[in-house]
């Protein structure tokens, strides 16, 4: 696979992140399993399906980009709180992108969230649009750049929602900054996680040239694909913006044993289409999550937060608002 740049990248590191792995473990450990009990969880999360979108409207514009300096980068940032008081000038709630999309592409998101009141931050990760790669010999790390940023806003404490390759930096920031998190919404997302039996279903479930089918099949459901909506358009524009791939270590080492530890309110989600993370795979995530929320958006691929993005922002709205403080 190429990046955006032609420059050849390992796309399956991407997807299993880039540290070492180690050992197996295959089901919840008996302490957090013995813990979930006592609280009355149901194992595997509270899961709720969601009905299918039908109609689609224009993408909405997005608003408050500016360029941000951090330590060996400028990020291309979209921010509600820059000047002038009302909508989005609240708690603030930060949108980390899939590998298919930029900062600049949460059009769905950015007023509807700002609307119910919170600053709504997005930003493109390194080397996507509009965002400095920065140096090679100092890739950081996504959570490092994230708390930078955020320090560079003046924000303290946030919500954060990722999909897809933006969520690797969930769980890895639910270890490394658990003071700095409000909620943690983990969509459409293999996580990060670097569990060998977690890593051989992926491959198993991905067949051989994978990697070379268009991006619209592998990322968007067949429902979305059928009805051709005009968002498809701008979606594939998005697509098809210059990216030079960054490989960016996790802080941490993404076992189970440590995803369980983490005590972040988590909300996990996918599409009942997804070809990364079906239900099944949602549901033995949420059985390492302590006390996890689990959303499934019916009919809709690797990307709910575009193909459903109603129930999207109504189902992440109503957990975050659970958790302002």
């Amino acid at each position: 696979m190429n990046d955006r740049t032609g420059r050849t990248i390992d796309r399956r590191l991407l997807l299993a992140g880039v540290a070492g792995v180690g050992v197996v473990t295959l089901a919840p450990s008996a302490a957090f399993a013995a813990e979930e009990r006592a609280r009355g969880s149901k194992p595997g999360g509270r899961e709720k399906v969601l009905p299918a979108q039908t109609s689609w409207d224009p993408v909405p514009a997005m608003t408050g980009m500016r360029q941000v300096q951090i330590p060996d980068v400028r990020l291309a940032v979209w921010d509600t709180g820059i000047g002038g008081r009302g909508p989005g000038r609240g708690q603030t709630v930060v949108l980390m992108h899939p590998h298919t999309g930029n900062g600049g592409s949460w059009g769905y998101q950015q007023a509807a969230f700002a609307a119910a009141g919170y600053r709504v931050i997005s930003y493109s990760r390194r080397g996507y649009h509009g965002s400095e790669a920065g140096p090679a010999e100092r890739p950081g790390t996504m959570v490092g750049d994230l708390t930078a940023l955020m320090d560079a806003l003046g924000v303290g404490r946030f919500h954060l929602v990722g999909l897809a390759a933006g969520a690797f930096a969930a769980f890895d920031a639910g270890l490394s900054v658990p003071d700095r998190l409000l909620s943690c919404t983990v969509g459409a997302t293999l996580g990060g996680i670097q569990e060998p039996s977690w890593n051989e279903v992926t491959t198993a479930i991905l067949p051989e040239g994978w990697f070379g089918l268009p991006e619209t099949f592998r990322e968007l459901g067949p429902s979305y694909r059928a009805a051709r909506p005009q968002a498809m358009t701008t979606w594939i524009e998005h697509t098809k913006l210059p990216v030079t791939t960054v490989q960016q270590p996790p802080q941490n080492t993404l076992m189970w044993p440590a995803i369980e530890s983490i005590r972040t309110p988590t909300l996990l989600l996918t599409g009942d289409c997804d070809l990364y993370l079906p239900p099944a795979r949602l549901r033995e995530m949420a059985g390492h999550v302590r006390n996890a929320e689990v959303a499934i958006f019916s009919e809709a691929g690797h990307a709910p937060h575009w193909e459903s993005y109603r129930e999207f922002n109504k189902t992440v709205l109503s957990f975050i608002g659970k958790h302002r403080r």
